[in-house]
């Protein structure tokens, strides 16, 4: 009788039998038979139940991470980052608006001017906005009657700046009727060859605008994550602990354009109330939740209405912001993302978002497991992008700065009540990874051989295999496993030494 493990084992057979969790690393999957190119493959997943993108990873929303430029980085790129919550609810917000703005995609508030007004007029507007062209409406306003379009290259010889708009603008001028999607949009841009393209209701009122730059945009990155509008999208994260979710914080965001809220708690009732009066205020939002090392807590989230959940711990994500916790609660990752994936996606059908991700290595490992996305911290800390990044040295990972907590004292009765700052975690430092359009590259290339080498052409193929018990994988041995990790730090600390903190200044 032929050895039943001779191929390996399936992932129920792994899990069910342990008795410990396993981590990434612990996990190989066993090779397949594959007959395409690793370029055939197709990394296309959903982070939540609506949200879809063509390279399934998020930015980490921490403060060393994902700020506004490795936002549009990585939404240029395919895959999408989530705006840090340490900061104040203003800063956050015009993070969130920056991303959303270097992609106009269909402007639904364009600067509109009058036939009547003068060129100096249009001087100041451009002083102040930054705007060279604007759309003529008989009353000056957004949603009245089209009559013409003042561009540079009407205003830039005319000496006499008092001169009246109507007797340089353009009449003659190419527009579109809605509703128009934003491919269609750009295919006119192409065809007629113009800057601008007018788009106008049914009564030929003026509605909103597509411009040239966009064009070019969408011609230099084919793969950017965009919102029906046309615009990048981006996500943010919202605290929401116990006896403070930030809903006011959630609000604004909501406001200011996020497609994505990540409300990161630890599954308190306060998560879940907010996660409820989200859904019924903003229904158009997606909610990510998390995150859920168990069963129990992926189920609390789901059922008060998330669109999504985040496998992980509060370490793994990098959004909490409070007090260190002890060491000693937690789960491997790979145990965790099969346990709440296989949960969540045969009685919810929604997609589980792996946290902890270190290289295309582990993002495979997770993926076979039944996670749709990875969610990336320190890979890309290192980045130019990161708002650590792009120095000489190599820069310095934290999840966050120090923090204020109140400690107990031992042996004693009553509680220790003198404020003291203790660190969030242990700063570490991350090599320079160039830009991230590098090393995206790089990772989307090993997931895709990855992918080619276990014999599967997308995802929903590697699903469907972890279901049917066609994926087979084979646990390490500690001992090889241990050495590996030994050696790989042992480099890593001749390449970058670690200074030792000073403790004592923390008593």
């Amino acid at each position: 009788m032929a050895d039943p493990a001779s191929n390996g084992w399936p992932a129920g057979k792994v899990f069910d039998a342990a008795t410990q969790s396993f981590t990434y690393d612990d996990l190989v999957f066993m090779p397949g038979l594959p007959n395409f190119e690793s370029s055939e493959v197709d990394l296309s997943g959903h982070v939540t139940k609506n949200l879809k993108l063509r390279c399934p990873v998020l930015g980490s929303p921490s403060d060393t991470v994902t700020g506004p430029k490795m936002a549009i980085e990585l939404a240029l790129h395919g895959a999408m980052g989530i705006i840090h919550a340490n900061q104040s609810v203003e800063s956050q917000v015009n993070m969130v608006q920056a991303v959303k703005r270097f992609v106009s995609g269909f402007i639904l508030e364009p600067f509109v001017m009058s036939p009547t007004q003068t060129l100096a007029d249009l001087d100041k507007l451009k002083e102040t906005k930054g705007v060279s062209s604007v759309p003529i409406t008989h009353d000056g306003r957004l949603g009245g009657r089209l009559v013409g379009i003042v561009t540079a290259r009407d205003t830039d010889l005319c000496e006499d700046r008092s001169e009246c708009l109507c007797t340089v603008m353009t009449e003659n001028i190419v527009t579109a009727k809605e509703p128009l999607a934003f491919a269609e949009a750009i295919d006119i841009l192409k065809r007629e060859k113009v800057g601008k393209l007018l788009i106008l209701d049914a009564q030929d009122r003026l509605v909103s605008m597509v411009t040239r730059s966009d064009l070019k945009k969408v011609r230099d990155y084919p793969e950017m994550s965009r919102d029906l509008s046309g615009k990048l999208l981006v996500g943010a994260a919202v605290p929401a602990k116990e006896g403070q979710p930030d809903e006011a914080r959630a609000n604004a965001l909501a406001e200011a354009g996020a497609n994505l809220l990540y409300l990161f708690g630890d599954g308190v009732d306060a998560q879940l109330e907010l996660i409820q009066r989200l859904k019924v205020k903003y229904p158009s939002v997606e909610l990510l939740a998390g995150p859920a090392a168990s069963v129990r807590e992926a189920k609390r989230l789901v059922q008060a209405g998330s669109d999504g959940v985040v496998a992980g711990t509060g370490c793994d994500v990098g959004g909490d912001v409070e007090a260190p916790k002890a060491v000693a609660l937690g789960r491997g990752e790979a145990t965790m993302v099969y346990e709440v994936a296989f949960y969540v996606t045969r009685n919810f059908a929604l997609p589980v978002c792996a946290a902890g991700v270190r290289s295309s290595a582990q993002a495979l490992v997770a993926m076979g497991l039944g996670a749709s996305s990875v969610i990336l911290r320190e890979p890309l800390a290192g980045a130019t992008e990161a708002p650590t990044g792009g120095t000489a040295a190599p820069p310095l990972h934290h999840p966050h700065s120090l923090v204020s907590a109140t400690g107990v004292r031992y042996g004693s009765s009553c509680a220790w009540e003198r404020q003291v700052t203790v660190p969030r975690s242990v700063a570490m430092q991350v090599p320079h990874r160039s830009q991230v359009k590098a090393f995206l590259m790089y990772f989307f290339s090993g997931l895709q051989k990855g992918f080619r080498q276990i014999g599967f052409r997308n995802l929903q193929e590697l699903h469907v295999a972890l279901e049917k018990e066609a994926l087979r994988m084979e646990c390490r041995l500690p001992y090889g496993l241990q050495l590996r990790e030994a050696c790989i730090q042992a480099k890593r600390n001749s390449e970058f030494p670690l200074v030792a903190p000073a403790w004592s200044s923390l008593r």
